[in-house]
């Protein structure tokens, strides 16, 4: 049966208000079949559905969608970053900002997506490895090798987890871009996009996200995680201070740009060349946080998913409105 014969008549709003489909439900009690209405409203979280199975393909399209999300938040680093430099430096930073994903993408296929979350026969609880048995070798992998064929997933889930995951590190490597605006060589710049993404971030999320992580809430050897683990629901540890603290150690490391201070020591103010594109880039990356954190369960079609994720829209926002709020009244 298909969702289309399952659904035909629920709106968003019944559906999430549980509604359940259009076919006869067995009564529990008498074993007789309830006819009378299109839909009905089960009780709390229960859901009535002929095959659970026929949901699973809404959990890949799930990450996709919201997967984009999170891609489209490059489009609002690239403008925020852009508008804040000098004009002379726009072309810089902007192509700083599509390397960082074009050449991430490579690089968390190859290999970045295998060391953050592949776990083979003896799982490591520092990096993760490759699994090059002949039975399991699908999943998390290097390459996305043993990924079609007979070890595929059947709704495509391991394409969907790759994407959306692809969206978190380069997130991650482009935090640093902003940090060391107008002071970096493209082709320094590119190898450090090389090494954030194929190596620093993989084993930072290996630690916290894997099953087999010292620092893993999900180790299912408790006495195996450091303090029973590390609970990082959307990656505020994981991908948002992984980039902070690069971009801090960067920024050390490289100093101030040329002319920043006068020759009695005092700043010297540099202003970004366009409000209006930070001002978009900011509500772009504002929209990108709907991908993000709500996407951060994962799935859709379980029980509870629904639930978390309209919170967490909510807190987004909330937070989001709190931050934005502050900034303006701290600097007016």
């Amino acid at each position: 049966m298909s969702s289309s014969s399952i659904w035909p008549y629920c709106s968003a709003h019944q559906f999430a208000h549980q509604c359940t489909p259009r076919y006869p439900i067995a009564n529990a009690e008498s074993g007789a079949q309830n006819q009378q209405s299109p839909y009905r409203l089960a009780g709390p979280r229960v859901y009535q559905l002929a095959n659970m199975a026929e949901l699973e393909p809404l959990d890949t399209l799930f990450l996709v969608v919201l997967g984009i999300f999170v891609f489209f938040m490059q489009a609002g680093f690239a403008m925020l970053e852009a508008g804040a430099v000098r004009a002379k430096n726009t072309k810089n930073i902007l192509l700083k900002n599509v390397l960082d994903a074009c050449i991430g993408a490579f690089v968390w296929w190859a290999w970045g997506y295998g060391l953050a979350y592949g776990s083979g026969p003896d799982p490591n609880p520092f990096i993760g490895t490759a699994d090059v048995s002949s039975e399991t070798q699908g999943g998390q992998g290097f390459l996305s090798i043993a990924w079609t064929g007979s070890q595929e997933h059947p709704v495509g889930y391991d394409f969907a987890s790759w994407f959306f995951s692809y969206g978190f590190a380069a997130a991650s490597s482009t935090v640093v871009s902003g940090a060391v605006a107008e002071r970096t060589q493209l082709s320094s710049y590119l190898v450090y996009t090389v090494f954030i993404t194929g190596w620093i971030y993989p084993l930072i999320a290996h630690w916290v996200w894997a099953p087999a992580g010292w620092l893993s809430a999900f180790n299912p050897n408790k006495d195996d995680a450091v303090l029973g683990g590390c609970i990082d629901f959307a990656g505020s540890g994981v991908v948002h201070l992984t980039g902070g603290v690069a971009g801090l150690v960067g920024s050390a490391i490289i100093g101030a740009r040329r002319g920043r201070y006068g020759p009695d020591g005092g700043v010297v103010e540099m202003p970004g060349h366009s409000t209006v594109l930070q001002v978009l880039g900011t509500f772009i990356l504002w929209v990108g946080w709907y991908g993000f954190n709500p996407g951060s369960t994962l799935t859709i079609s379980t029980d509870g998913d629904a639930q978390t994720m309209a919170r967490v829209v909510m807190t987004t926002t909330l937070s989001a409105a709190a931050s934005g709020t502050t900034t303006v009244i701290i600097d007016r």
